[in-house]
């Protein structure tokens, strides 16, 4: 028969051992939380940069067609994914593979005169693009 000394001490050790494994189950799950958080927001800042990407090579496709529309210097064309997306009432370019993540993409082609003011560099353009983007 055990001894009612005996039978408190087994209690305690077992309750111990349950608040040990809750507290490191609580931390695992949080660190695994943080984890899926920050790895969504990391594809969605690369999602955004290669759309970014993205809209410096249409640019520079459109400069080097000529296109009417992007020889008046500066010009600053809006890229969107659909016009109900926000701050995209009326995109100027819109591009339906773009990510969810992806708000817009702002692309702005300079005057080179402008940008090089001795000509040093002829024949060249300069493009730039910026993309903004947001995650849940």
């Amino acid at each position: 028969m055990l001894n009612c000394d005996k039978r408190g001490i087994i209690l305690f050790i077992v309750i111990s051992v349950i608040m040990v494994v809750v507290v490191f189950t609580a931390v695992v799950l949080r660190i695994i939380s943080n984890h899926t958080r920050l790895t969504h927001h990391q594809v969605s800042r690369i999602q955004a940069q290669y759309a970014a990407k993205a809209g410096v090579i249409y640019a520079l496709d459109k400069l080097r067609r000529k296109d009417a529309a992007w020889t008046a210097f500066p010009v600053t064309k809006r890229m969107c994914k659909t016009v109900w997306a926000p701050d995209c009432s009326t995109p100027d370019i819109l591009e339906y593979s773009l990510p969810k993540s992806v708000l817009y993409v702002d692309i702005t082609a300079y005057d080179p005169a402008a940008v090089w003011p001795n000509n040093a560099v002829s024949g060249c353009q300069k493009v730039s693009a910026k993309a903004t983007f947001t995650y849940n």
